[in-house]
This record gives C-alpha cells, structure tokens and sequence, in this order.
C-alpha cells in the first residue's frame, strides 16, 4: 500500500512539472529565439535585422545617441528610418559597435539559461566562459512581440565592453 502512495505521488509530481514546463517552455522558447536571431545577426552585420527585435528604449537611446553625435545634422525620423532599412548610418553605427562586442561570445563562448519570466519582462542568464559574473540580457514584451533591451543590459555608451 505504502508503495502504490509513493509511486501515486511521484506520479503527480511527475504531472505537474510537465504541466508547468509546459507552460513556460513555449515562452522562453520565444524569448531565447529573439535572443540568438539578435545576435546572428549582429554577427552577420544584418543592421536591418539588428534593429527589428530591440526594445523601444534601446532604439531611442540609440537613435537619441546618434542625433547628438551627428550635431543634428540629421532628423530624428531620418535616422530611424536608416536604422529600420540597415542603411549608411546604421552600417556606421553597428560596425563601430561590433569593433568593441563581439557576438560570438554570446554565441559560441557563453552557456545561456533562461532566467525569470513575467508577463511584460524576461531574463537571459549569459555566463562567458571567463568571466565570474554572468551577464543578464533583458527582454520586454512590446506589442505582444519580445524585444532585446541591448540598451538596458549593456548600457548606453556604445564603446562599454561587455561585463565580461
């Protein structure tokens, strides 16, 4: 009788943590691919698929960035719409951002595990393999589409190394 209990309640567990996988697997399924899409195409100099997954504040911060340093010589609205189709300045931009972050760390030298997972927030766990520290890539779901917080991770200078 004892071990009918026992096997009934191994049996239930069993059927939670595969009710609640299920559940949370689909989402950080999503989560992650956003994740790794951003940073293949970070390493395929893709500036146009650069662009489409960040978060809105990381493309203002960005878009605000690259106004001050062009002494306003171009529209806010110009610049966007450069970043959108992977034009000259965004070609400018990226290649500068990818001389000091090279996305294979992330890629191919850092072990990924999905972190807390909310409605509106989610983290990835990146641990480069020679740093103590994990690094937390922040997402935000925005219009029912999750977005890379490049901004809100890394920060808002583009010449910041990554924490590794």
């Amino acid at each position: 009788m004892t071990k009918n209990i026992i096997v009934l309640v191994l049996a239930l567990v069993l059927m939670a943590t595969v009710s609640a996988s299920a559940q949370i697997g689909p989402e950080a399924d999503r989560i992650l691919n956003v994740a790794e899409a951003f940073f293949k195409a970070m390493k395929q100099k893709d500036y146009a698929a650069i662009w489409k997954p960040l978060s809105a504040k990381s493309k203002a911060a960005i878009v605000g960035d690259v106004t001050k340093r062009s002494a306003n010589t171009y529209a806010k609205g110009q610049i966007e719409t450069d970043f959108s189709i992977g034009g000259l300045i965004a070609k400018s931009y990226w290649d500068e951002y990818l001389f000091y972050f090279d996305p294979d760390t992330v890629l191919e030298q850092s072990t990924w595990e999905m972190g807390p997972i909310s409605k509106q927030q989610a983290e990835i766990i990146l641990q480069y393999k020679k740093a103590e520290q994990p690094a937390r890539l922040k997402m935000f779901k925005e219009e029912n589409q999750w977005k890379v917080g490049l901004i809100e991770t890394f920060g808002t200078e583009r010449r910041d190394k990554p924490r590794w």
